[in-house]
């Protein structure tokens, strides 16, 4: 800690110490008080997932994942949505390989769905991966990079989301 504090830490260890206490955190706020929208999340799988309407027809669990480029649906899911009408071939953009965690190379069909809705939330024209049949739904990049900002507060078990 010393070697820290004498090599400049000591701003940010202040920081820490200021970020931590309850003043700090009336001083900052409450985020969910100045949120644009707030989403209860759910434990799944050792990660977070949130309720969400795709095309206005389906609800699923979406894992929240910062690291997926891109919002991603088991191949079912997907040819339920082209069944319903609701996904097709015109929605299509092409393929694309994408990186897994493991460095495996998978390629993947991507289409572009009508809407997504989170909470009170409806974001149109989003990008979408079609994944392998058991897959996890997965809220990539695609969807929030495309936000101002957003967070998650564990102990409250909620998304906190900004729009642009």
């Amino acid at each position: 800690m010393w070697a820290f504090l004498r090599a400049g830490g000591f701003c940010a260890a202040a920081a820490l110490v200021l970020a931590a206490s309850p003043a700090a955190a009336a001083l900052i706020g409450d985020p969910a008080s100045q949120a644009e929208g707030v989403v209860p999340i759910e434990a799944h799988d050792g990660a977070y997932a949130v309720p969400v309407v795709i095309n206005g027809v389906l609800t699923a669990n979406f894992i929240i994942d910062s690291g997926s480029a891109d919002v991603s649906i088991p191949a079912g899911v997907a040819a339920a949505l082209i069944k319903s009408g609701t996904l097709s071939q015109s929605d299509l953009i092409g393929s694309k390989t994408y990186v897994m965690a493991d460095g495996s190379r998978v390629p993947s069909e991507t289409y572009r769905l009508s809407s997504l809705k989170i909470g009170d939330l409806v974001m149109h024209d989003v990008t979408v991966r079609v994944a392998a049949e058991k897959s996890h739904f997965l809220l990539g990049q695609s969807f929030l990079n495309r936000l101002k900002s957003w967070s998650m507060d564990n102990n409250k078990r909620m998304l906190i989301i900004n729009q642009r």
